[in-house]
């Protein structure tokens, strides 16, 4: 992991400012060449797909599948599946497959219960919310929201820690397209045992992002287009209050495990912002540079130059956001136009969380990263040993290096626990951990 000086958190960023005004940084160490697992490239932002190698063909859960061992479940738009990763001892092997409730659309989000060994996804275009056994594949219940309650796009869902409910973010709501009627817009909360409306919420702006608070307090619900935050109690699913406006509208995010602090990134922020959920209030954000040796290189900028244009609905500078598991109350960000990840210390003083270093995914330093991939996000195993950036690669935490290893590409997954076939306790889709050590 290379460290330079993150930027002054006064200071506000233009693009213009952004390229052409980063402080000097110390290059970063060489990687080894991306190679592509074989369940190949999705299309950018998950929007379409591009050709790659065969599937491996879909494979039944082994006999002796879970055991005690730890698993990842990774959707895999392009075959339309989700593949079963042993990661017992940081092996990253593929182990068994099961097929999407729908053929068509693409995954908008994932969470589990450990409590019922259950995995729940959403498939945007499809208009379907499922419930899956995480033991075998089967659907246990679906449910399209388009039918049944005239609500579409359902999209990235969380859990709360009970278990009970699902809250699902429905991007058009009942919109034809997202960009009309957003203060209609609403979250759908099911009953997580059978699928069924438990309520609606209202939450303007495109509803896009959630987070299941560890500490078992609180939803976080954002819309991608709008610059609050809502907050719903986990057992009323009641709203209790809004935090904002930030700079910019609200994209991917986190908290800390007390539900003390808030951390998202922002659509136009190189960086991510912060507010004191007790208090309500927004903080400084902190922002984030990137090298000299990286930027002279203009054409490595996915924002214009090798790669095109940002991948994601709105084309946020920085997209994927974690919390990294594992004691460390890290918080890992994803610079969508250049290729690194960003880690920032928040125990020390989680108001103004401190930079630590940062981690290339680019292969070449004067090359655009992942040019063939719209993927932006980050994800942590159980331990918090590794970091899944969304294009295949596995990073190894501690050495800050991307590993030899490869899992499919993809931007939803998760990771389970279990001990003598029964799960105990499972990841959220950016971090947090849900159940039993």
């Amino acid at each position: 992991m290379k460290t330079t000086p993150s930027s002054p958190k006064s200071r506000l960023v233009s693009r213009r400012h952004f390229l052409t005004g980063t402080t000097a940084g110390v290059a970063g160490s060489l990687l080894s060449p991306s190679i592509g697992f074989a369940g190949g490239a999705q299309g950018r932002g998950g929007r379409g797909q591009e050709p790659g190698p065969a599937l491996p063909p879909i494979q039944p859960a082994p006999a002796q599948f879970p055991g005690t061992g730890r698993y990842l479940y990774v959707t895999n738009d392009r075959g339309r599946r989700v593949d079963v990763f042993s990661n017992t001892t940081g092996e990253h092997s593929l182990l068994w497959s099961f097929p999407y409730a729908e053929p068509g659309g693409r995954v908008g989000g994932v969470c589990a219960d450990h409590a019922t060994q259950r995995l729940f996804a959403t498939q945007l275009s499809d208009g379907t919310v499922a419930a899956y056994d995480m033991l075998t594949g089967k659907i246990i219940w679906r449910v399209n929201t388009v039918e049944k309650y005239g609500l579409r796009q359902p999209d990235r869902l969380t859990i709360t820690v009970d278990g009970k409910a699902l809250f699902v973010p429905m991007n058009f709501s009942r919109e034809t397209s997202g960009y009309g009627g957003w203060q209609n817009h609403v979250y759908l909360v099911l009953d997580a045992a059978t699928g069924e409306k438990i309520s609606e919420i209202p939450r303007p702006g495109r509803p896009h992002n959630s987070w299941s608070g560890e500490a078992g307090r609180y939803m976080y619900l954002g819309g991608r287009s709008d610059q609050t935050l809502v907050v719903a109690d986990q057992k009323t699913y009641k709203v209790i209050k809004t935090i904002g406006p930030f700079d910019w509208p609200i994209r991917m995010f986190v908290t800390d495990p007390r539900e003390s602090y808030f951390y998202t990134t922002l659509t136009r922020t190189v960086g991510f912002g912060v507010a004191d959920i007790g208090a309500g209030k927004v903080l400084s954000d902190v922002l984030a540079q990137v090298p000299k040796t990286r930027t002279k290189y203009w054409t490595a900028s996915s924002a214009g130059g090798g790669a095109g244009s940002l991948p994601h609905g709105d084309n946020p500078w920085s997209h994927g956001l974690g919390m990294r598991p594992g004691g460390s109350e890290e918080v890992w960000v994803l610079n969508d136009e250049w290729g690194y990840l960003h880690v920032f210390d928040t125990k020390a003083n989680p108001a103004q969380p401190k930079f630590k270093g940062h981690v290339e995914l680019f292969d070449k330093i004067d090359e655009a990263w992942a040019s063939d991939t719209g993927n932006r996000w980050v994800a942590f195993s159980l331990d918090g040993k590794y970091c899944y950036p969304s294009d295949g690669s596995v990073v190894d935490c501690v050495t800050g290096k991307k590993t030899s290893m490869k899992i499919s590409p993809s931007e939803k997954l998760l990771e389970v626990e279990f001990r003598n076939g029964k799960a105990v306790r499972n990841t959220g889709q950016q971090g947090g951990v849900y159940g039993n050590s």
